[in-house]
């Protein structure tokens, strides 16, 4: 139980991450943007590849590209896409409120004694628990299929910021 509540947290929090490059800012954004025009952004969104298509829950790097005295930093977040879980909050809120006004109704039914009310009252109730169990367990299930993608997504970013650069040549190796 214990594990399910950590990854909930995580799925929904992602991980921050502050990487620093002694290249220029200039030189970094075209690296990074993958553009050679000189008008980069120097803002990264970048998505998992997507290799389950059933799943939504693919994990983005979205940060931006700083200037530092000593070249380049980017602060950013490998996390789930923002719309997605704006999605998942929504639907897990409906989900909540039809759990919530069920079982109020149907309490208030039981206590005033009208058996009628009460029948529909506990379908509701029952649905919005059915609703809330599904949208946690796809949320889980979700984030632990693309752990991985989100570790390649991490390591990919650490590996621009700390490729070599001299005085205007990159090299991947060296």
């Amino acid at each position: 139980m214990r594990v399910w509540v950590t990854d909930l947290l995580a799925a929904w929090r992602g991980e921050r991450l502050t990487l620093s490059s002694p290249m220029p800012f200039e030189v970094l954004r075209q690296w990074l943007s993958g553009n050679p025009s000189y008008r980069a952004g120097d803002t990264i969104w970048r998505e998992a590849a997507r290799l389950n298509s059933r799943s939504m829950w693919r994990p983005v790097l979205r940060g931006r590209l700083l200037r530092t005295d000593s070249g380049s930093a980017f602060i950013g977040v490998v996390g789930c896409d923002p719309v997605l879980k704006l999605v998942s909050c929504c639907r897990l809120g409906a989900f909540a409120g039809m759990l919530l006004t069920g079982t109020v109704v149907a309490v208030w039914s039981a206590v005033h004694a009208d058996r009628h009310a009460a029948g529909p009252a506990l379908a509701v109730s029952a649905l919005g628990l059915f609703g809330v169990l599904t949208s946690l367990a796809s949320i889980l299930v979700g984030y632990r299929e693309t752990r991985e993608q989100a570790a390649y997504l991490r390591s990919w970013i650490t590996g621009q910021m700390n490729t070599p650069w001299y005085q205007g040549r990159r090299t991947a190796d060296q």
